[in-house]
């Protein structure tokens, strides 16, 4: 290892030993959001049964080269409650900016389709929580509002939402 090389692990090590605050240590080389189902709650879903209720009301199937696929719980009247496609789209992150921007189709109840981006930012709380805020821009003409919001968002475990999947049936 050259003079050089061991200078900078041993900034680096010192760096993370002296307790610099968390969000400096935030800077992403990849979005967090990485293959698999996960869920966006508006507040932090630490333990297991409350991952398992934000996964249960909507959860999204992320894929490797970022296309999604994001279902939700529709509940009907004397029959078991089924999973709908709500919305679909593709985020890129651009590791410059620390921005995951996604574009975006929402499907309404009604049959409309709003379209539009959204732009996440990551951070992490004192506690490691992962934490976005979230920047929608919808084309669409809707009341939907394009106000930030914040999200927790929280990996779905592979089995709970194979049995969410198995507790729904599909629509007719």
């Amino acid at each position: 290892m050259t003079g050089c090389h061991r200078a900078l692990s041993a900034n680096v090590l010192a760096v993370l030993l002296s307790g610099v605050p968390t969000l400096a240590l935030s800077q992403l080389n990849e979005s967090p959001i990485t293959p698999g189902f996960w869920s966006f709650p508006s507040h932090k879903a630490v333990t297991a049964p409350e991952i398992r209720a934000a996964c249960r009301n909507h959860f999204e199937i992320r894929f490797e080269d970022g296309h999604f696929i994001g279902l939700t719980m529709q509940k009907a009247e004397r029959s078991p409650a089924q999973r709908q496609v709500e919305d679909v789209g593709r985020c890129m992150f651009n590791r410059e900016t620390q921005i995951d921007h996604c574009e975006k189709k929402i499907n309404n109840p009604d049959g409309s389709i709003m379209v539009g981006t959204m732009e996440s930012r990551y951070s992490f709380d004192n506690d490691k929580t992962l934490k976005m805020i979230v920047t929608p821009k919808m084309i669409t003409d809707t009341p939907f509002s394009d106000a930030p919001f914040d999200a927790f968002p929280v990996r779905c475990p592979d089995a709970a939402v194979w049995s969410i999947l198995n507790e729904s049936r599909p629509p007719k």
